[in-house]
């Protein structure tokens, strides 16, 4: 049983409960599962892995290390969609030299109309990163105010940016802006 599960299965001690696909009628389906991993090259199965983490983006890391240790190295390129795309991820392929092509996890929504016209997202607001301050859709400078650490379930450490404009009072559309910025270590 791994240190990040928060469900399990009586009849099945290492499954995961996960959502399954819906049942004819249409119901969603919450069974134990394992969730299975395959690397390919030209459609051929070169490795697979099976995980108790129902989150694609917690199994890749471990999944190209067990790669590595199955062929002695790990793969000169890797293509996996947006469940994979995470910061964490993208820093492991970055310092093993690995060429991506990993969508990150947000590019469907920001090709919907409904993200591209919302003035409320971080990015649509204008960055001088000169003088590090985001202008926002009121037109005030939101000046870089402090960083704070955060940690993904897996232990991954981020450093998040605050900024605030100077007078947010009785503004129509938001006070602080928070900012993701990339760090330096795994924890």
């Amino acid at each position: 049983m791994g240190p990040h599960r928060n469900s399990y299965s009586k009849t099945d001690p290492d499954a995961t409960f996960m959502r399954m696909k819906d049942d004819v009628l249409g119901n969603g389906q919450l069974k134990a599962g394992y969730n299975l991993q395959i690397s390919t090259q030209e459609q051929v199965i070169l490795h697979y892995g099976i995980y108790e983490s129902r989150n694609d983006t917690d199994t890749y890391i471990d999944h190209l290390k067990k790669y590595q240790k199955a062929y002695g190295r790990l793969p000169a390129t890797a293509v996996a969609d947006a469940g994979y795309g995470s910061e964490q991820n993208y820093r492991f392929l970055e310092e093993n030299q690995i060429e991506a092509y990993v969508k990150y996890n947000m590019f469907d929504k920001e090709q919907k109309k409904k993200f591209k016209e919302d003035i409320g997202k971080i990015e649509h607001l204008y960055y001088n990163e000169q003088e590090d301050y985001f202008v926002c859709p009121m037109g005030q400078k939101m000046t870089f105010r402090y960083t704070y650490d955060s940690y993904t379930q897996r232990g991954y450490k981020q450093e998040i940016r605050v900024y605030q404009a100077q007078n947010c009072g009785g503004c129509p559309v938001w006070g602080v802006v928070i900012l993701q910025n990339t760090t330096e270590k795994f924890m």
